[in-house]
Formats: C-alpha cells, structure tokens, sequence
C-alpha cells in the first residue's frame, strides 16, 4: 500500500477539557491527530502553548486550532463599529497558534443553525440534527437592520485584508467552512458561502490581497445538504484537493438535500462516502479528517466518546478499503 500521501483521521479537543484520560482514549484508537478549540479564558499566550503542549507530549499531532467565539463574530461580519476590536483579539490569537506551530486557523461566517435534535427513521433511536428551513426562515433577525449580499462580502474583504497578512507572517493558513445550512438568507442577514461559487469567489478575493493564505474546510455535510445548488460534491472535492485549498474535510451524510434534512451516520444517509473517500485517495489528499456532527447519545448507550469512536472507525474503514482498492 503506497504512503506517497496520507489523510490523518482526527478528533477534536476542547480547551476546557483535556484530561490524560481523554488523549489516551484517542491513542487507543490510533487517531494521532487532533484540532483544538480554545475558550475565551484559554486564548492568551501562556494558556495556548500550555495546552499545546500537553497534547503533543501525549504524541499527538495540532492541524488546525481556533476560538469559536472570535473567528465567528457578528461584530466582524456584519461591519459592527467595535469590529476592528474583536479583529485584533482574533489575529491575536492566530499569532500566538501560528508562531505555536499550528499550520490552520479558521475564519468566517459559517454559523450553524437547526430546528432540534430529534429521534427520527433516520437516527435508530439517537437525536441527530435536524433542519426544517421553513421553520428557520421564521427565527428573529440577528442583524437589525438585515444587511445584503452585496455588504456582506465588503466586510469580509475587509477582514482578509487585516487577517491574511498576520497569518502569512505567522506561517499559519485560514480554513473557511460553508454556512450550515447553505441557504443564501436567513436569520437577518446573508450566507457568505451557500455554494461552491461562493468559494472560488473567496479565494479569488483573498488571493488579490496574500496569494495562497485562504483555504476551506470541505465539509461534505454542506454540500450534501445543498444538494446540486451547492455544486456537484465529487467535482468540486477533486477541484479544490488539486488545486491545494482543502485544509481539513469534514465527514458527513444527511437525509436529503435542503429544505429539509437530518443528519445522519455516513452509511445511512442519501450519498454514498465511499464515492467522496475514493476521491480523496487517488487525488493523494494528505490534510485531516473529521466526522463531525454526531448523534447526541446518553451515557446508557456510551455517550460521545462511543458516537466519537463509531464514526472514526466507519471512516478508517472506507479509508482503508478506499487504499487497498485504488493503490493495491
């Protein structure tokens, strides 16, 4: 089996909690890799490699890492007068990851909403994620007032050009994900990336500014969830890998295209991921892997560390059958 190239299956790590017994439950599946989200009190310098640390002494490698509540700000998206503050907090803290070692931070808008978490035919008795956008077009507006498309891409090149330099100069790249759901407008205010178009729009953008420095988090969900109003996922995920943009993959199937979907294990929903991992093997994709969005179980049935543990090692699977299949 060729290892020219090797995607890193990884799991993530909250700031808050990083126990021993956590990073050696991830070791014992053999998932070296991990991202790491920061809390607000574990973002300064001090606390950062603190942690940092500690997961690479326990063997474990960083690709990417970032603070939730800052790349995701509503003050830096949607053009507030305090977003140059919460811009410098945010580049702040890509300083410190970057010149910590950590190849990946995050940026943009991708914000996440959903109707529940529900038990359906599609989740075997587990709560999985669930969206009825008729029912989240009727959520109150965020921004008053709603501001347009057209705004919404002035203020995110505003933003490129104060985070793309701070992250060339700290050898970091940035990893922008799609809103989920990928619906043009809802909540008050426009999706920046609802389509593979918006992306290569992104990337153009950023490229006038720092050439190189912006990438994205394919997350399959999204596409899924777009349907061929998002693009075609098999198409886009060999564009993006050969042209060296995909910064991590988010693994992911749903139910059915918007308007309506729950999310889904990877071998129950309507795409068949054998078809996503096949690509990303003969396109010799090397960044990591994550199943995200998992069912949200109890502690009778394993909680999370088991949802967790399940998806890695359906992925691993197709992973491996994917290698033996295409590189002999």
């Amino acid at each position: 089996m060729s290892s020219e190239a090797s995607m890193n299956p990884q799991l993530g790590v909250r700031s808050e909690a990083v126990t021993d017994e956590y990073l050696q439950y991830l070791k014992q599946m053999n998932v070296m890799h991990c991202f790491v989200m920061f809390s607000n009190e574990q973002s300064d310098y001090e606390q950062v490699n603190r942690i940092l640390d500690r997961i690479r002494r326990a063997g474990l490698t960083v690709d990417d890492a970032g603070n939730s509540f800052l790349y995701k700000h509503l003050s830096i998206h949607l053009g507030l007068s305090d977003r140059d503050r919460w811009i410098e907090k945010y580049n702040e803290l890509n300083r410190i990851l970057g010149n910590a070692g950590v190849p990946v931070g995050y940026i943009g808008n991708s914000r996440v909403s959903h109707t529940g978490y529900f038990a359906d035919q599609y989740t075997h008795g587990a709560l999985g994620r669930t969206v009825r956008m008729e029912e989240i077009l009727q959520h109150p507006p965020v921004a008053d007032p709603p501001i347009g498309e057209e705004e919404l891409w002035e203020h995110f090149r505003y933003l490129l050009r104060a985070a793309l330099p701070v992250a060339k100069e700290a050898g970091m790249r940035l990893a922008l994900h799609p809103s989920d759901p990928p619906y043009p407008m809802y909540e008050g205010y426009p999706s920046l990336i609802y389509n593979s178009d918006c992306f290569r729009k992104a990337i153009r953008m950023a490229d006038e500014i720092e050439p190189g420095v912006l990438g994205i988090k394919f997350c399959c969900g999204c596409w899924l969830e777009g349907g061929r109003q998002f693009g075609d996922i098999l198409t886009d995920l060999r564009e993006f890998v050969r042209a060296g943009r995909v910064l991590t993959v988010h693994f992911r199937n749903v139910s059915s295209p918007l308007p309506d979907f729950t999310e889904t294990l990877a071998e129950d929903g309507y795409f068949d991921m054998m078809k996503i991992m096949r690509v990303l093997v003969e396109e010799k994709y090397d960044h990591a892997i994550y199943p995200d969005h998992v069912f949200r179980t109890d502690s009778r049935t394993g909680g999370d560390l088991a949802a967790f543990a399940y998806a890695v090692g359906y992925l691993k699977g197709l992973m491996n059958a994917a290698r033996s299949e295409i590189e002999g």
